[in-house]
């Protein structure tokens, strides 16, 4: 009998030991419920076996049958369950009945519910604000690209229109000498006249006995007046072209001021503009920091890039169209020059990819505003204008299936269609976007893949 108890015992604590077991393994309070009855029915029937198994004959007691290991093993066994299912500290309390788990369950439910409309509505919110800002951003950076173009523009004309001015002032003060040297001549030729007499010619020939010498001062007297008229001619021109150079010179002058007032309305205008982008960017800024879907916007910035980059790839097509005898791209690895002379690089190439940044793709070099950026190689203009994440971007495709992108630019100087050659001037840089980067975003792609522009570039603009 004592074998049979000791049998029963042992499968008696295997089985607590299970229950317990699945206690610790299993979350769910109508599972629990049902483990912790099972349980408690092993360890009262262990309870009852206790004595049975006291009360047997010390040979029996201390025989070294198998039985005592499975038992041993079994006890193990329990108090390791036992210890698991004690230390589970993060299990919610036995709830009363089940009616109470399912209306727990419920309040639970309905409280995410809530929870998540009311996140859908913040986000709502966020995304909409933000896109506003953008559009804003947008509307200003552009008009921010048209103002310093004209500005350029206006700078080309004043200096131009300074040097006619110059040049009208130089001719007058030529033409100022030459009336002045004009006047003293014709002061001269009066004062020979005078010497010569103050009678006619008539006087002069009869008052003279050698007739050869009445017909020498004839002559001489008729010299001198075919001299005089031609000063006086002389003069009266020069003073008609002084007349026209000072009325010439007031036009300039006249024509300058209102240069110079158009330009200081249009710095004036930029400065607006420059300002209200500030503010925008400084809304912005507060918007993208109170986003909690930062990461989505910059992913939808990617794919957005991504589109355009392939929209490209099928519309380009640059060597069908102009015959241009240079070096194809793919054979200057290493050797193209960079977009900003003597740049150095703020963000190599696949930097902060772990994290999901926008610009990883590329490099961020570093520059200050209205810094000429240049196009590192031959081709064509595929893309000129205002891209989310990028701000005022330029795309050159060399063909072959190479591009180069610059991005965060202040103003694009060349339009979609347009040629350019390595070096030409293509925008100026600066910092729009509204993503806070301070630098030019500059990155080549092959075929649509992105590739480090440090190997293509020389290594002396690093």
């Amino acid at each position: 009998m004592t074998s049979a108890c000791i049998s029963t015992l042992h499968k008696t604590m295997i089985n607590l030991s299970r229950c317990l077991t699945s206690l610790h393994r299993f979350g769910s309070y109508k599972t629990k419920w049902s483990l912790l009855r099972g349980a408690a029915e092993h360890y009262l029937m262990l309870v009852a076996l206790l004595p049975v198994l006291a009360a047997a004959s010390p040979a029996q007691r201390e025989r070294p049958a198998a039985t005592d290991k499975p038992i041993e093993a079994a006890t193990y066994q329990l108090a390791e369950a036992a210890v698991a299912a004690t230390s589970d500290q993060d299990r919610e309390p036995e709830p009363e009945s089940k009616l109470d788990v399912l209306q727990q369950r419920e309040r639970e439910l309905e409280q995410l519910r809530a929870h998540l409309d009311q996140l859908r509505a913040d986000m709502s919110d966020h995304l909409g604000y933000r896109d506003a800002l953008l559009d804003e951003l947008r509307q200003f950076e552009q008009d921010i690209d048209a103002l310093t173009k004209a500005n350029r523009q206006l700078d080309l004309m004043v200096t131009a229109q300074r040097a006619a001015v110059m040049a009208v002032e130089t001719r007058l003060a030529a033409t100022r000498g030459e009336l002045s040297v004009a006047r003293a001549r014709l002061a001269e030729l009066v004062r020979t006249a005078y010497a010569m007499g103050r009678g006619d010619q008539v006087r002069l020939l009869l008052g003279q006995d050698d007739p050869r010498r009445a017909e020498r001062l004839l002559g001489y007297y008729l010299i001198l007046s075919a001299r005089r008229r031609a000063q006086i001619e002389a003069m009266l021109s020069l003073e008609r072209r002084l007349q026209e150079l000072e009325q010439g010179e007031r036009e300039e002058a006249q024509r300058l001021a209102r240069l110079a007032a158009q330009q200081a309305q249009t710095r004036e205008r930029l400065m607006s503009a420059q300002r209200a982008r500030q503010a925008i960017l400084s809304d912005l800024e507060q918007a993208i920091a109170a986003e909690q879907a930062r990461a989505s916007a910059l992913a939808a910035d990617a794919k957005a890039m991504q589109g355009l980059i392939e929209q490209l790839k099928r519309e380009a097509e640059i060597a069908d169209e102009v015959n241009l005898s240079l070096t194809a791209i793919s054979e200057l690895q290493g050797e193209l020059a960079w977009p900003l002379a003597g740049s150095r690089i703020l963000r190599t190439f696949g930097e902060g990819r772990e994290q999901g940044a926008l610009h990883a793709d590329g490099v961020l070099l570093a520059t200050h505003p209205g810094a000429e950026v240049v196009a590192v190689h031959h081709g064509r203009v595929a893309y000129a204008g205002w891209l989310r994440g990028f701000g005022m971007l330029i795309v050159i495709d060399h063909g072959d299936g190479y591009l180069s992108l610059y991005g965060h630019n202040q103003a694009l100087m060349k339009d979609v269609g347009e040629w350019v050659a390595a070096g030409d001037l293509i925008a100026l840089a600066g910092d729009s976007g509204g993503t806070g980067s301070k630098g030019l975003y500059f990155a080549i792609r092959r075929d649509g893949r992105a590739i480090d522009p440090a190997r293509w570039c020389q290594a002396a603009g690093r």
